[in-house]
């Protein structure tokens, strides 16, 4: 299955959350629909990343704006966030 298609493969959305998120100057956002609870966040980054069309060859990390946490992108978005969160795309940096 294809990455994007993860997203908004539910019918009908009824066991899907949705999401807006934005890029990290604010310029861009993208509503998000149909998300499958056990998506990987570090998956749904790429997936905001492509829909924003940003570089593929930057890493993406999301951020939730109610908590200012980084989301962690080995675990599924449904344990991270609520539904209809309002998210952060920022490129992940590693200083020191």
């Amino acid at each position: 299955m294809k990455l994007d298609d993860q997203v908004s493969s539910l019918a009908g959305g009824s066991n899907g959350l949705a999401f807006e998120a934005s890029d990290v100057t604010g310029t861009q956002s993208v509503a998000l629909n149909d998300v499958q609870p056990t998506l990987p966040a570090g998956k749904l980054a790429e997936v905001v990343a492509t829909r924003m069309s940003l570089p593929a060859d930057v890493p993406w990390a999301l951020r939730d704006d109610a908590t200012s946490a980084w989301l962690d992108d080995g675990r599924p978005i449904g344990e991270q966030v609520g539904p209809n969160a309002r998210l952060t795309l920022t490129p992940r940096t590693h200083l020191g």
